[in-house]
């Protein structure tokens, strides 16, 4: 009888690759995100996250919020043709005080629908849902950006799902201490997620780095509490449905006149503390103490892949203004102030038109 091949080695070998390969994330139920649970740690995700194993076993992923700028958590996935996804995901803050949740879908090379989202304030967990409509085109790449708003405390994120409208299963009230009492069988169950096994030991969290194309954010100064502290801040405190109306070519100019009134009843007359980057000054526009500037949000945001950027009139009390080279391009001075005009170009690439009287100079 001719010898057959031993199997003994070959069955496990292919189980073991198989659970690994579950392990990492593949989805085979319509999941278009890799490792939603988290399994695998931060594999496949980029951003500001870190993991955090739970007392039941379960790893989540945790976002530390910043008083200075918004912390992400980020994945890129393919819509497959779909017109239409539902994003769903857990969500809870660990003594998190701030706005909330901010998630977009960034279309590459191409523009972004924001959503804002609030977050249970007992700390229980919270279902988040959106909708999200393919625009046109025939890039089927998105990026889901998940991020915190600026304040303080943690926020924390497990089993994100982006899916057919059609099958998304129907979100179910945060678990128990106690068993549940059965689903009805007309109700479909979300998959269990694996729980690790006792013996795993939490592994360190991976060292988290800005992507190669964005410079390092730095340090905000410290903001009294009611003075708009970024250019991204004021832009991020507008309704978000105006926000996506700006978005879309489509609706861009009721947009735009939206989001302007909206600034002239909520931001003119309120305090700023704006650390800016100088691009340009406009010196031979210069009257007696009125200076226009071409900026660069500081600490680094971003609108549409890109930094946010604005034209500034600014203006100084006779007895305090600057030298000229103070106010230089290429100088990252801290403008403190009152905002007497906020608007939407007109015209151009997006970004803001802002006059802040009475300027000062806080550095360099």
């Amino acid at each position: 009888m001719a010898n057959k091949p031993a199997l003994h080695w070959l069955l496990p070998a292919v189980l073991l690759f198989s659970v690994r390969f579950s392990a990492f994330g593949a989805d085979t139920s319509g999941n278009l995100i890799t490792n939603g649970g988290f399994e695998a740690g931060m594999q496949i995700w980029k951003g500001d996250g870190k993991i955090v194993l739970l007392p039941d076993g379960n790893r989540v992923c945790e976002i530390d919020a910043s008083k200075s700028r918004m912390k992400d958590l980020k994945q890129e996935f393919h819509l497959k043709q779909l017109q239409q996804v539902e994003v769903v995901f857990r969500a809870r803050s660990i003594k998190y005080t701030g706005p909330g949740l901010r998630i977009s879908i960034h279309q590459i090379g191409g523009g972004s629908m924001i959503y804002n989202k609030d977050l249970p304030a007992d700390g229980s967990w919270g279902h988040i849902r959106i909708v999200y409509t393919r625009a046109g085109g025939n890039i089927d790449t998105r990026e889901l950006n998940i991020a915190t708003l600026i304040g303080t405390g943690q926020v924390q994120i497990d089993d994100v799902e982006v899916r057919e409208p059609s099958k998304v299963v129907e979100n179910q009230p945060p678990e128990p201490a106690t068993p549940a009492t059965p689903v009805p069988a007309a109700t479909p169950a979300p998959p269990a997620k694996p729980v690790p096994p006792v013996a795993v030991v939490k592994p360190p969290a991976p060292p988290v780095a800005p992507p190669p194309s964005t410079p390092a954010p730095q340090p905000s100064p410290s903001v009294p509490v009611g003075t708009f502290g970024s250019l991204q801040q004021i832009l991020s405190s507008a309704p978000p449905e105006i926000l996506q109306k700006i978005q879309n070519e489509a609706t861009a100019a009721e947009g735009k006149a939206e989001l302007d009134k909206y600034f002239s009843a909520n931001i003119k007359g309120k305090p700023a503390r704006l650390q800016v980057h100088i691009d340009q000054n406009r010196l031979e526009l210069r009257e007696k103490q009125r200076f226009l500037i071409h900026v660069t949000d500081h600490p680094a945001t971003t609108w549409n892949a890109r930094k946010l950027d604005a034209w500034m009139w600014i203006k100084f009390p006779e007895e305090s203004v600057p030298a000229d080279e103070r106010i230089g391009a290429g100088t990252e001075p801290t403008l403190s102030g009152v905002i007497v005009r906020c608007q939407v170009a007109k015209g151009g690439q997006f970004h803001l038109d802002v006059d802040l009287g009475q300027t000062k100079l806080e550095g360099p």
